[in-house]
């Protein structure tokens, strides 16, 4: 099988990272890295063994797929055209900035017949993919509680904390409740200055199965938290993004008998055997093996724009209350 060709276009620290990944995994031939910066395309170039490109133009005819890791705003303009010349594209989240952008791409795969995978990559996190599968076993999910909190990052000042931490969990919560309408929105925000948008928010969703979401992120807070909790009829589930850990939490009626005695366990904790990856690797691989097998992507261009459509009705919710309330 002939190696699949492919090239990164952003040598940013995310670019970075797909290069490095890109440059290790079996059947992958990195052609080519794409930035405006020539000091960035030049040292990665060298670094990961690949050419240093100035335009996506030269990329056509070249490769096979690219990872595109620019700033948000040239996403739907690079994609659009690598996508319309039959090149495969995994495009970082978010997948565009306008719903119109995003349509375009999405219609720009369709039309091509390629692969467009949105790069949410706390989806490929091994937990999350172990919980979506114990899920998937048809268990109901009443209500979702997720915390996601850091301190101020300095490599994203262009948006709020919405669209730049929450869309994870939006996109997972979105996964795990089967993409069910929005019934309902309360959201509320805390601005400090300096960047653009909300640095805290607080939103409580409800979807029209019934289910109930709350979300907290942040980028003020001086602690990394990243947990997810599942209200279900299996039993109360708990998932830590960076321990990659999950637990199952059940309360205990019936009576175990042993030869010493019988007795009644007031409250069971199972741990889940998740085996441990990093999630970008898990991702990239995903993508080519999508493309060498003609499969759906786990995280398609629609379902990018779904979880996208809940960040703008978060921060629509915001505006509407001058920045705070329902």
């Amino acid at each position: 099988m002939k190696p699949l060709r492919v090239a990164v276009v952003g040598a940013g620290r995310m670019g970075s990272n797909h290069l490095r990944i890109f440059a290790g995994l079996k059947g992958v031939e990195l052609v080519a890295v794409v930035d405006p910066d020539a000091n960035k395309t030049t040292d990665a170039a060298s670094r990961y063994g690949c050419q240093a490109v100035s335009t996506v133009d030269d990329l056509i005819g070249q490769v096979d797929a690219v990872s595109i890791a620019s700033p948000s705003v040239l996403h739907a303009e690079i994609g659009e055209k690598l996508l319309s010349s039959g090149i495969h594209c995994l495009i970082e989240k978010p997948l565009a900035v306008t719903p119109e952008e995003c349509s375009r791409l999405i219609s720009a795969a369709d039309k091509a017949g390629v692969v467009l995978l949105v790069g949410h990559v706390e989806r490929f996190n091994p937990a999350v993919r172990q919980l979506s599968a114990i899920v998937a076993e048809g268990h109901a999910v009443h209500a979702i509680d997720v915390h996601r909190m850091s301190y101020a990052s300095s490599r994203i000042t262009d948006v709020d904390v919405v669209a730049d931490l929450m869309v994870h969990d939006l996109d997972i919560i979105l996964s795990l409740t089967g993409y069910q309408p929005l019934a309902d929105l309360a959201a509320h925000g805390v601005r400090t200055g300096g960047g653009r948008g909300e640095d805290y928010v607080t939103a409580l969703l409800s979807f029209a199965n019934g289910a109930v979401v709350s979300l907290t992120s942040s980028r003020i807070t001086q602690n990394k938290v990243r947990k997810l909790a599942v209200t279900s009829d299996l039993g109360y589930i708990t998932l830590d993004y960076i321990a990659q850990e999950i637990l199952i939490h059940h309360q205990r009626s019936e009576a175990t008998k042993t030869p010493q005695g019988s007795y009644v366990l007031d409250l069971q904790v199972e741990k889940v055997l998740v085996r441990t990856a990093e999630p970008l690797v898990q991702e990239l691989q995903h993508f080519i093996d999508c493309i060498r097998l003609g499969t759906q992507p786990l995280v398609s261009g629609k379902q990018g724009l779904a979880a996208l459509e809940l960040v703008w009705a978060i921060q629509n919710k915001i505006k509407e209350a001058g920045g705070h309330g329902r």
